[in-house]
């Protein structure tokens, strides 16, 4: 017996199963369509760098891209601005979808403050190694006369003399007094041609030497900029005789050319010339 198509499209089997089957297809679309448009699959977004911004200033910037941010650090980093993001997940460059987040480290809104070595009746190198290690500087050492030479006998800020235990701000400098006997000892002046001014201070200070002014032919743009500016001319030159703990004064450069003049050297004539120098490298 033949079954017509009418009877077979009228049987409630059929009909059944021809409605489960468009259920199951507009389940299937509407999923897909939700899926689609939850995990964006077709946008992608570059992530902005945002190093060296605010955070108000990068929330803006990922606003306008659907992006959030989560401060998740705050870190001290000198030579960076302060409240300045400097670290960021995901890096630069990388794609990722609409409604991250961008977690990010920024430098300290305030500059941390470190505790005060005591370096009382220390050594200079002992009392410079402490004062260093703690993350501040020696920008200059004074001697004064005083029967315990050769020892730190306080340290002053601002002219200010500071106790041990004070605390100030990391990256910061301080002077340090230190004995020198009880006579106008002097010493000769050594060269600080071709040293960076940080290289310049620490050999003054073990020359037992203070550093002047410090005159660059152009400002370095940063410290690393700053690493690279060497000393072509010093006043007093070398070979003077000057007291302990004087000054010298240092004029500083990246160009290198300024090393083709001679260097500027005293010559006592009372003095015993035992080499053979050219006379365009003295200076009377």
């Amino acid at each position: 017996m033949k079954i017509s198509a009418k009877k077979i499209f009228i049987n409630p089997y059929t009909i059944s199963i021809v409605a489960a089957l468009l259920i199951l297809f507009v389940i299937y679309k509407c999923t897909f369509s939700w899926l689609k448009s939850y995990t964006n699959h077709d946008q992608e977004i570059v992530v902005p760098d945002l190093s060296g911004m605010t955070t108000l200033e990068a929330s803006q910037i990922l606003q306008k891209q659907s992006l959030k941010l989560d401060v998740v650090d705050s870190v001290f980093m000198k030579g960076k601005a302060l409240g300045a993001i400097v670290e960021q997940t995901p890096k630069p460059g990388e794609k990722i979808k609409a409604d991250r987040t961008i977690y990010l480290i920024v430098n300290s809104s305030a500059i941390r403050k470190v505790v005060l070595p005591d370096v009382h009746e220390f050594s200079l190198r002992q009392a410079e190694a402490m004062i260093n290690s703690v993350g501040l500087k020696v920008d200059s050492v004074i001697y004064i006369p005083n029967e315990y030479k050769d020892l730190v006998q306080y340290v002053k800020q601002n002219k200010l003399e500071l106790q041990p235990g004070t605390r100030i701000p990391e990256g910061s400098s301080v002077t340090l007094y230190v004995g020198r006997g009880l006579s106008n000892e002097t010493l000769e002046v050594v060269s600080f041609r071709k040293l960076n001014e940080e290289q310049a201070i620490l050999k003054a200070h073990s020359a037992y030497l203070n550093i002047g002014k410090v005159i660059y032919d152009e400002q370095p743009k940063d410290d690393a900029d700053k690493a690279l500016f060497f000393v072509y001319k010093q006043q007093p030159a070398t070979g003077s005789t000057i007291n302990v703990g004087g000054s010298i004064n240092l004029y500083l450069s990246k160009d290198p050319s300024t090393l083709e003049s001679p260097e500027e050297i005293y010559y006592n004539p009372e003095e015993p010339d035992d080499t053979s120098a050219d006379t365009d490298n003295i200076f009377k």
